[in-house]
């Protein structure tokens, strides 16, 4: 409900700037609207916005037939020489041949123009579809900004964009947290990415174990540690590293998640490949699936561990 009163809301918002495109709409005399804001520095601070050009939305709806067509030349055409560099022409290149097809279907154009500027801001609401060559799909929608100059060529570009909620990916959440106890008040969330430095945290973790230095490793411990349900001290630590003669453990995968709406406490999954040498002589190798927790001050607080004989090469279709 609440999309559908935004849509509504910027539904309104764009048929108002359509409306004031035409000339025979008369606001009682108003000539202006909106102010500049951000630095004050800047000395376009302050200065309102006008109507631009009906020529800078064709420029824009020009380049977004080429994008849909997916003739980067032809796109790049339609910008400035100083935006389109080197660089950025292969980039868009290889962003379209990428694509099965792409469609971008603007559904309000409004050209403003900040008083004091050189140029128009010519401002899309949009639906973009694509269809990926490798099957995925992905249906986006998106706020754009074209500044176009006075010689008629698009010489910048932001946007902003969110995924629909029916898309195969690029979602912002998913999957669902149960729990042992399917009662408990999270039973049901989806999960979202945590951004908290978790996989720089088990890479100099690791880094510190496979040099056996557990000073090193400790810092990012928080005592007692609990390893698939038992606590282990500091002292724990020490006792097992020094019967190691020697240690590699490789992540080949880390993924760290919490769940939605709650506090940013967190989880980090690791599939890995390890190797033991004890002094005794003796030696393990085996792939681990592990779950490192993390508690507020982001360091670890527990593991569960599952490990497996790494299977033979030919049988190994993670290589």
């Amino acid at each position: 409900m609440k999309r559908n009163n935004m849509l509504t809301i910027t539904g309104i918002f764009g048929m108002f700037f359509v409306l004031a495109c035409n000339t025979t709409v008369n606001y009682e005399g108003v000539e202006s609207a909106g102010k500049r804001m951000g630095n004050e520095d800047n000395e376009l601070y302050g200065n309102a916005y006008v109507l631009g050009s009906d020529s800078s939305v064709d420029v824009v709806m020009e380049a977004v037939s080429a994008y849909n067509a997916k003739d980067a030349e032809k796109e790049m055409s339609f910008y400035s020489d100083e935006y389109v560099t080197e660089q950025r022409m292969e980039g868009m290149k290889e962003w379209h041949e990428s694509f099965e097809s792409l469609s971008m279907q603007p559904w309000a154009v409004v050209p403003v123009r900040l008083q004091g500027d050189d140029r128009d801001l010519v401002l899309v609401w949009s639906v973009e579809e694509r269809a990926w060559k490798n099957g995925s799909k992905q249906t986006q929608d998106l706020f754009e900004v074209f500044p176009v100059n006075d010689e008629g060529k698009i010489n910048g570009f932001s946007q902003w964009r969110r995924n629909r909620g029916d898309n195969e990916f690029g979602l912002s959440t998913g999957g669902k947290f149960i729990g042992l106890n399917p009662e408990n008040e999270y039973s049901g969330r989806p999960f979202v990415f945590s951004n908290r430095g978790e996989v720089e945290t088990m890479e100099k973790f690791l880094e510190a174990a496979n040099n056996l230095d557990v000073e090193a490793a400790s810092e990012f411990i928080s005592y007692p540690l609990s390893y698939n349900g038992m606590e282990l001290t500091k002292e724990d630590m020490i006792q097992e590293f020094a019967s190691r003669e020697s240690q590699s453990w490789k992540p080949w995968s880390m993924i760290p998640i919490k769940i939605y709406d709650t506090d940013p406490t967190s989880g980090l999954i690791v599939q890995s490949r390890a190797k033991i040498v004890r002094k005794d002589g003796s030696v393990m190798e085996f792939e681990a699936s592990e779950t490192y927790f993390f508690d507020l001050e982001g360091k670890i607080t527990g593991v569960n561990q599952f490990t497996r004989a790494i299977p033979n090469q030919e049988d190994d279709s993670e290589e």
